[in-house]
């Protein structure tokens, strides 16, 4: 409920920033940490190589444009840019997430199923430029 909150507030434009921080404070210390390179339960996660090896870029929210994001952390890939340079996932949210080959989710798209891992297929494979949660489980 807490994740399904976070994400609610995350994605409504018309927010404003106090109440987004008050409603953010409410999701406690053991909310997931997103973009921190480390992937936890509630998270999606797009790994630098097959296998889901290498530097992991971590979701909680949607980011429609990879373009200003970097892998982090002492991993193999830290640093470099997350757009179209991605070879796995894993799916540690109870939503499913969409992924789409252009920003805003445009170009090839793909869904990820809730718990689902595995290697991007070639369509995908280090195309990946944006990502969103979906409704559904």
């Amino acid at each position: 409920m807490k994740k399904a909150l976070l994400k609610l507030v995350a994605g409504a434009a018309t927010a404003t920033l106090s109440i987004g921080a008050v409603l953010l404070g409410a999701a406690g210390p053991s909310a997931a940490a997103a973009r921190d390179g480390n992937l936890e339960d509630q998270e999606f996660g797009l790994f630098y190589y097959a296998g889901r090896t290498g530097c992991v870029f971590d979701l909680v929210t949607n980011d429609v444009n990879f373009s200003d994001d970097t892998f982090r952390g002492g991993c193999s890939g830290s640093g470099a840019s997350v757009n179209d340079n991605t070879e796995s996932y894993r799916n540690r949210d109870v939503y499913a997430w969409k992924v789409g080959t252009d920003k805003d989710l445009g170009g090839n798209v793909g869904e990820i199923p809730s718990k689902y891992e595995g290697n991007a297929s070639t369509t995908f494979k280090n195309r990946i430029s944006s990502a969103k949660y979906t409704l559904h489980p």
